[in-house]
């Protein structure tokens, strides 16, 4: 008996197992990155939610700002010295520099107690800050002239390593408005 081999239908049998092999490769080649996609998307829709909340909460932040600009406005035309650390922040995080330190203290020899009333009381402050001797410069630069009522006076640098530390005195002129009135109401 001669076994007859019936060879279209063993490439039919052949093509199958080839076509279900290849699925099977590719679903399980893809499978990771099918997943993946499906985070990144899933991430996606839960930034979106997350933005929808902020995006939300947008008209009460600028009504609190508002309200704390309000608020703060007021403390900073009182106060020459709170207006100066102000600027002082401002300029400091534009340059990026290092604020290390700062003093605040009353020059006491410009505000004799039994002089002549002097139109402004001097506040001296010393600050410390370190970054490149560039960026120090322009830092300096603009507290100088960034405001009427502060005047920097004569900085030092120095080398610490690649950067440089200056220190830098200034004062801040306020007007003596307490302080006159407690001498109008004192001496009657």
């Amino acid at each position: 008996m001669s076994a007859r081999i019936d060879v279209t239908r063993l490439v039919r049998i052949g093509a199958i197992a080839l076509t279900v092999l290849a699925v099977a490769l590719v679903y399980f080649a893809y499978t990771p990155t099918i997943d993946a996609l499906h985070a990144r998307i899933d991430d996606g829709q839960n930034e979106l939610r997350s933005d929808e909340i902020a995006l939300s909460q947008v008209p009460s932040l600028r009504a609190e700002r508002a309200q704390l600009g309000e608020r703060y406005a007021s403390l900073f035309a009182q106060n020459p010295e709170a207006v100066f650390v102000r600027e002082l922040a401002t300029t400091v995080h534009r340059h990026r520099v290092a604020l290390l330190a700062t003093s605040v203290s009353q020059d006491s020899a410009s505000n004799p107690n039994d002089g002549p009333t002097l139109p402004f009381v001097r506040t001296r402050v010393s600050i410390e800050m370190r970054g490149t001797y560039r960026a120090l410069l322009a830092t300096i630069s603009d507290l100088s002239t960034g405001s009427e009522i502060v005047e920097v006076l004569e900085p030092s640098l120095h080398r610490d390593g690649a950067l440089v530390i200056a220190s830098v005195p200034a004062i801040i002129y306020e007007p003596q408005r307490a302080t006159n009135a407690a001498r109008m109401g004192a001496s009657p």
